[in-house]
């Protein structure tokens, strides 16, 4: 893709990802182990992180998440929080995301953040450095729509996981 439909893209992201029908945001890094030591009973391997895999996990993340805040609702309703995540890294760089995760009960707002850690790190990929940060503005927005550190920028938004307001 071309640097001028990279730039359309981006302009079309940013004017599409409004933070104001939102309850209270959280601007969000989610790290991620770069590989596991899985052991069948006789043989331990190394398995090394793709993409699908961070993505897949970035959903088990947020299944968890969600059914902490809304309980059975979440599975038996479609309940979710509103999330634009955004993977980069690769090569050389440690893969992670970025993020805008919404809180939709401002009661737990406090302890979002302590939910997101606990969650995050009992993924089996979720590794310990997470940054949770409360109302993230449209520079947030901006800084997760970046180029850099994204091999294929089209690819970088993780549109399964993406669940807007």
């Amino acid at each position: 893709m071309g640097y001028s439909r990279n730039s359309a893209l981006q302009h079309s992201l940013r004017q599409w990802f409004r933070l104001a029908d939102w309850q209270h945001p959280f601007a969000v890094t989610l790290t991620l182990r770069q590989s596991v030591t899985v052991n069948d009973g006789h043989l331990a391997t190394q398995v090394w992180l793709t993409e699908t895999v961070a993505s897949q996990n970035l959903r088990h993340f947020l299944n968890k998440l969600n059914r902490s805040i809304y309980g059975k609702a979440s599975a038996r309703f479609g309940r979710g929080v509103s999330c634009i995540p955004v993977l980069e890294g690769g090569g050389l760089k440690r893969l992670h995301y970025h993020a805008v995760i919404d809180c939709p009960r401002p009661e737990i707002a406090q302890e979002f953040p302590l939910l997101i850690a606990e969650h995050w790190r009992s993924t089996q990929w979720g590794y310990w450095q997470i940054d949770c940060q409360p109302h993230p503005d449209q520079n947030w927005i901006n800084y997760i729509t970046k180029y850099r550190d994204k091999p294929e920028y089209s690819d970088a938004i993780d549109w399964v996981n993406l669940r807007l307001p």
